[in-house]
């Protein structure tokens, strides 16, 4: 009998702002799921805490290392240590992202810069270091980390959205460029995931109203439903499914009048 096979024991994977919030929830499910896993960050001793924490939680090896996901140079010093030290790299999340609540008037060069950089810029630099590495050895997973923002426009951020619509289309390439080898590209477009870093904004009366009346299940999402689609992706099962963009958004792009 075939059977669904989530299984990735004996994987290795990379997720990119793992220290907190949705990063750090996907690669503790992925070790809950068998795989090692190596957790980056720009904060030291965040991602350090969060690697400690998921391998007494699971028993699973993991590496906190920081990055600057921006910078060429300290991405494939990353890629260097893991090899070293994993030996391969099966399974790469790419969910560092960054945010300026303004709008086109607003927003500075800088600002722009900053969102697109963290948004956009890293998803490639990632993707093309840890990807030569999968296509040399035909095999691997990488999923990027979008938003239901690539399908709707925010009125409040001129910069996220286009980004993430970016990191989408990106992701289609890729998809194309690397299937031959093995390599699938997939991306997964949450709705407002609550975390630690935006429970200020989504306590806001008015906002939280809002968000809610918009989204059909009348809700904001939860850590735990960013998991089950990101092993999908990464597991065996998958092995024909490339190029897609998964929404995870309580049915928000899909609203009708």
């Amino acid at each position: 009998m075939t059977q669904v096979n989530f299984n990735l024991n004996g994987k290795v994977a990379i997720v990119t702002g793992a220290g907190r919030g949705i990063g750090r929830a996907i690669a503790e499910g992925l070790a809950q799921a068998g795989a090692d896993v190596v957790l980056t960050a720009r904060t030291e001793a965040e991602v350090l805490e969060a690697a400690n924490e998921i391998h007494n939680a699971t028993g699973r090896r993991t590496l906190g290392i920081t990055c600057d996901v921006t910078d060429k140079n300290s991405i494939d010093s990353v890629v260097h240590q893991v090899l070293d030290i994993f030996g391969n790299i099966d399974i790469l999340v790419n969910n560092a992202g960054a945010n300026v609540r303004h709008t086109a008037f607003e927003l500075s060069e800088d600002e722009w810069d900053l969102v697109v950089d963290t948004n956009f810029k890293s998803v490639f630099l990632m993707s093309q270091a840890v990807g030569k590495h999968m296509v040399e050895r035909q095999s691997g997973r990488i999923v990027n980390i979008a938003s239901a923002a690539s399908e709707l426009t925010l009125s409040f951020s001129s910069a996220y959205g286009p980004s993430k619509a970016a990191v989408v289309h990106l992701t289609r390439q890729l998809a194309n460029e690397w299937a031959k080898f093995g390599v699938t590209v997939n991306a997964i477009s949450p709705w407002f995931i609550r975390t630690a870093l935006n429970a200020k904004a989504l306590d806001n009366p008015d906002f939280k109203t809002l968000i809610e009346q918009r989204t059909p299940m009348g809700r904001f999402g939860r850590l735990e439903e960013m998991i089950a689609p990101v092993l999908f992706f990464c597991s065996e099962s998958s092995g024909y499914v490339t190029g897609q963009n998964l929404f995870v958004d309580g049915g928000v792009t899909h609203n009708g009048v």
